[in-house]
């Protein structure tokens, strides 16, 4: 066996249709951007949309998004390598920035560096990457496992047939097991992670095996939980 051979997967059934969402927290005073309190409002919200080709942009401080009650940027470009660009989007609160994408979480960090680094070069702004508390990600896939979840407990096929009978109904499809989640105590944890599930993506007949997954670590490990993850049900 080479070397190529030995690296890849052991289960390699499961495939990424498509990231439904890469996001990067980056956890910090955001006045430690602007300890002088230098007045550059709202040159710098202008600057942002212009450098960031976002299509929509708050033009004020006080023009928070009604849902997140963040500075919201929306639909902009970030260029990842050469010729390839991905859509991006920021938001700014009081305690740190959160950027996302639909490509991956290394990018979306890749958009959060870059726009730091280069908002201080702007503004001559003393940015000091010790200033950042924590960092966290958040990776949602949609994926397609050939495994049911049914597999990670044989009893759990009798207790899905009960549910089944009690509904009553004669044309009620047989219930299956839709879903599994991991999560850590929110009450002991210092930070609120998201936690890792799985479970039948909405409005998608059982038959076409298509999941949505969730997962607070950079998106090429969540694939390979992912991978693990069906290496158990495939037993």
């Amino acid at each position: 066996m080479n070397q190529e051979e030995r690296r890849e997967p052991q289960h390699k059934s499961m495939k990424v249709i498509n990231v439904a969402g890469a996001r990067s927290v980056w956890l910090f005073d955001i006045n430690d951007l602007n300890p002088r309190g230098k007045d550059i409002m709202p040159e710098l919200l202008e600057w942002l949309k212009d450098n960031y080709h976002f299509d929509k942009a708050p033009t004020s401080i006080e023009q928070l998004d009604e849902k997140t009650k963040a500075l919201k940027f929306e639909r902009g470009r970030f260029q990842i390598k050469e010729e390839i660009y991905i859509t991006v989007g920021l938001e700014i609160y009081n305690d740190g920035i959160v950027a996302y994408s639909n490509s991956s979480t290394r990018d979306s960090e890749a958009f959060a560096e870059d726009l730091l680094s280069f908002t201080a070069k702007e503004f001559s702004l003393p940015y000091d990457p010790e200033i950042i508390k924590a960092k966290m990600q958040t990776s949602e896939l949609i994926v397609r496992l050939d495994s049911p979840l049914n597999n990670l407990n044989p009893k759990l096929l009798n207790f899905a047939a009960k549910v089944t009978s009690l509904c009553g109904y004669s044309d009620v499809p047989q219930f299956e097991v839709s879903g599994i989640g991991f999560g850590n105590d929110p009450v002991r944890s210092r930070l609120k992670l998201a936690g890792f599930m799985v479970e039948r993506q909405n409005n998608t007949e059982y038959a076409q095996n298509r999941f949505y997954s969730k997962a607070p670590v950079h998106t090429d490990q969540h694939e390979e939980l992912l991978m693990d993850f069906e290496g158990i049900l495939a037993g």
